[in-house]
């Protein structure tokens, strides 16, 4: 007997979240309790962007929805990107035009719904003699990716001579250069990003906690209800309930699948991406700069970020650590090869690398290159009724999470709760993602342009803490914009309940300094402890937890051939 949502009479149904209840670790405690005693529409598995998208979406549509994600929001591939939204110009070459479409519309979506977050970017596509593609195919494959844009970027594509080329970037390399192309993609906060999308459907009724591991599905007459679920803060164990689950968990969807089938063929094929962080005054430009490798012709990019730039990517397969993959030196020397190639003049070199980080993208498997495998993505269903996602991109990760709850409304049925609407209407706008043009801030211009960009209008309460307590105003690590007030307002509104959490994807500061902050670890993991109440054990724990991290960013000095140097140096000890 089923009431007319469509609910079978036995179960308990998920009741809306009060109003105004911060996105904190306090709400975490409380929806743990939520996902033990309510029955659910939605359970989806993966708080990565596709994960957070599809929790926002099927919230927005009256579901009663879940979300967990076994370590913290984007602390995946969706936190370890190129933090590009893009079209993705080189898939042109392989004729994957729906695939360039589908990105350019979303790009377009994006920059609409979320202009703080996502922004414009120009980029430079140098070509010299005897490189592909012949000059006249690039104007085309342009004027192409133009037309698949609707006409509708921010600026149509231009082609720049040589003596131009020279101006706007001296330090592109000037030896048989024939000039470059110029057109616009778009550049974002990958981490934060997800953050704001996981935050809005929270602000929608979705149940999101983080830090919490999928162990089994539960299957019941031959379909999977939920999921066995365990706390990895304190080991709780929990039974979560739901009609339709959804497998979102990027390159670990393989070992999701396997808890429900048995011997289910692999759908992945793992790739790593790895990235240089460099300062930005050694390779200093206004663009992004495409540039092809001299060792296997593959395009990398250079992109600018605040005050240093990436260098990226490299596509290997992978076969280590889901959990824990890293740049290796080869992957250090691939990238400065091909940045040294493309700007001989910077003199870059393994002393100039501040950091690294490697993220691994969830491709479906297929026989070939790493480099020529699509990006499009693939929504399975199992027998037993779970629905997985793999593949995409971050660029069209809001039209995957259409798709796939298009698929979850089908399974739920017609019915919704009254005064909810059916169809979709994330493409409307993204709560606190919208630009935020002024601020009272008597921190300095760096401090307020850096607050406004991170925070928008959310900005006033890392104010106030600072305001309210005068050693919260202080920076995180001199140098660095971060102030001891986000690290207050990631716990209390930013659901921030690791030491990892604060200081990898709340804030940077692993990637943008050497030491990657060790030294002032201590001093915030006592902050997060007068919030979180932790005993001095826990702050060891989780310092210990974070230098392994740090040493991570780092690992490709030690796998270095040849003898150490004082520049290969990081110090590593506990503060």
């Amino acid at each position: 007997m089923v009431d007319r949502f469509g609910h079978a009479a036995d179960e308990k149904p998920a009741k809306p979240p009060p109003p105004g209840r911060p996105f904190s670790a306090t709400t975490r405690q409380e929806n743990l309790d939520r996902l033990a005693g309510d029955t659910f529409d939605l359970l989806v598995i993966g708080g990565g962007i596709t994960g957070a998208a599809i929790a926002r979406d099927a919230a927005m549509r009256g579901m009663r929805t879940a979300l967990v994600e076994k370590g913290d929001f984007a602390s995946g591939t969706s936190g370890r990107s190129s933090r590009l939204i893009h079209g993705g110009i080189r898939y042109l070459e392989y004729y994957q035009f729906k695939l360039v479409f589908e990105a350019c519309c979303e790009r377009r979506a994006m920059r609409r719904v979320a202009p703080r977050l996502v922004r414009p970017l120009p980029f430079l596509y140098p070509l010299y003699r005897q490189q592909k593609p012949a000059p006249w195919k690039l104007r085309l494959g342009l004027t192409l990716y133009d037309a698949l844009g609707l006409f509708r970027n921010v600026q149509r594509h231009r082609w720049l001579d040589r003596s131009e080329v020279g101006k706007r970037e001296p330090a592109v390399a000037q030896r048989g250069l024939l000039g470059a192309a110029r057109f616009y993609d778009a550049q974002t906060d990958d981490a934060r990003l997800t953050l704001t999308t996981a935050k809005s459907a929270h602000l929608h009724g979705a149940i999101i906690v983080n830090h919490v591991s999928a162990v089994d599905l539960m299957v019941g007459e031959g379909r999977v209800v939920g999921a066995c679920l365990v706390d990895r803060l304190d080991d709780r164990e929990i039974e979560a309930r739901a009609r339709v689950v959804v497998n979102a968990t990027g390159v670990w969807g393989d070992k999701i699948r396997a808890m429900g089938e048995t011997s289910p063929e692999a759908m992945l094929r793992p790739t790593k991406g790895a990235h240089l962080v460099v300062q930005r005054e050694k390779l200093c430009s206004d663009h992004a700069v495409v540039f092809d490798s001299p060792r296997d012709g593959r395009h990398v990019f250079l992109i600018p970020w605040g005050e240093f730039a990436l260098v990226g990517t490299t596509d290997t397969d992978f076969a280590g650590d889901l959990d824990n993959p890293a740049a290796n030196a080869d992957d250090v020397a691939y990238l400065l090869d091909a940045a040294s190639y493309a700007f001989p003049n910077a003199q870059i070199g393994r002393p100039d690398v501040i950091s690294t980080f490697a993220g691994l993208r969830p491709l479906a498997k297929a026989p070939g290159g790493t480099y020529r495998i699509s990006r499009e993505h693939i929504i399975a269903e199992s027998g037993s009724g779970l629905i997985t996602i793999l593949g995409g991109k971050l660029t069209t990760h809001r039209l995957m999470a259409e798709q796939v709850v298009d698929r979850v409304q089908e399974r739920v049925g017609p019915d919704v709760p009254p005064g909810t609407e059916r169809g979709c209407r994330t493409q409307e706008t993204l709560e606190g993602a919208q630009t935020w043009r002024s601020l009272a801030c008597t921190l300095g211009g760096t401090i307020e342009q850096h607050l406004l960009r991170t925070y928008g209008s959310d900005a006033v309460w890392v104010l106030a803490y600072a305001e309210e307590n005068p050693t919260l105003a202080e920076r995180i690590v001199p140098g660095l914009p971060y102030l001891m007030a986000e690290v207050v307002y990631g716990v209390h509104h930013e659901m921030a309940v690791t030491l990892n959490d604060v200081l990898m994807r709340r804030t940077h500061v692993i990637y943008e300094t050497r030491s990657g902050g060790v030294e002032r670890a201590r001093a915030v993991a006592r902050l997060m402890a007068s919030r979180l109440e932790w005993d001095a054990s826990e702050i060891n724990r989780q310092v210990s937890d974070y230098t392994a991290q740090v040493a991570l960013t780092q690992a490709w000095r030690g796998a270095h051939g040849g003898p150490r140097t004082k520049d290969d140096d990081v110090d590593r000890a506990l503060p």
